[in-house]
């Protein structure tokens, strides 16, 4: 078996630098597949009646690239791979996946791995980003609500146990109204880039790091991973409406695995009792 490859991590203050650069990579090598793609298809077509055309040797698996401590991108298997722990198994949650020490209490999952990490390995899967989700309140001053879903690339969220794989979203349920929230519901929104402040010295950082907002349920505006549904953190705004599924999860503190895999599109989906 080939031996990981070990990416050099950059200082955060290069994060918008190497993002950029990882996005550059991963187009120039789909241009470069293509050519060869279509380059092999014209011989093919050339070839001389009755002559047959080898078939292709079979290609060897990709080397798995360790992007960081406890995070792997398998490009054959295409998934990137985070080492997680249970952390809520009851209660409210907002967030589906968050990083250690911000948001625990109202999330399924606690990462290590900085969001800005987790993007970047999805940008070398050749996934692209879109852009968070948002919602605000009517400019007439109505009880209306402007939400602007999410966009980028679809993706599946699995969790991989010793049990096996079960998806993301199966840990997340109504109990109340007797709701299953829905199967796949996520896309590669990329959270945001900001300008550092004065304190910070010159530079950019990514948003989601100092936020620690991984995989979102409500919508922040600053995910990495976000659901399609626009759903605001406000109380009076959106009723809470999804919990833990507590039958279904290990206790907390379980190590496990989310397995992050490119997926289909769907449709935004709208909270129960929302306004679209």
């Amino acid at each position: 078996m080939n031996a990981p490859l070990r990416v050099k991590l950059t200082p955060p203050s290069a994060i918008a630098a190497r993002l950029q650069h990882v996005a550059y990579v991963a187009r120039r090598a789909g241009q470069i597949l293509l050519l060869v793609t279509v380059s092999g298809a014209a011989l093919s077509c050339t070839s001389h009646p009755g002559t047959s055309v080898p078939a292709p040797a079979p290609q060897s698996p990709l080397p798995l690239i360790e992007f960081g401590t406890g995070i792997v991108v398998d490009r054959s298997a295409g998934e990137v791979r985070v080492e997680a722990e249970v952390a809520a198994d009851r209660g409210w949650l907002e967030q589906a996946v968050c990083k250690a020490g911000t948001r625990e209490h109202e999330s399924l999952l606690a990462v290590t791995v900085a969001p800005s990490r987790i993007h970047a390995a999805l940008l070398l899967l050749g996934l692209q980003p879109g852009a968070p989700g948002e919602w605000r309140a009517a400019p007439d001053g109505s009880s209306a609500v402007q939400r602007i879903a999410p966009t980028g690339a679809p993706l599946e969220l699995w969790v991989r146990t010793s049990a096996g794989d079960v998806p993301l979203s199966s840990w997340i349920h109504d109990p109340v109204n007797g709701h299953s929230f829905p199967g796949h519901p996520w896309v590669f929104a990329g959270s945001r880039v900001r300008s550092n402040t004065k304190s910070m010295g010159p530079g950019e950082y990514y948003l989601a790091d100092r936020t620690g907002s991984v995989v979102g349920i409500v919508t922040f505006g600053d995910e990495t991973i976000a659901c399609t549904s626009v759903i605001s953190d406000q109380a009076e705004v959106d009723a809470p409406e999804w919990q833990a599924n507590s039958e279904r999860m290990p206790e907390p503190g379980t190590r496990v695995e989310l397995v992050i895999r490119r997926g289909h599109e769907v449709a935004p989906a709208t909270p129960a009792g929302g306004t679209p």
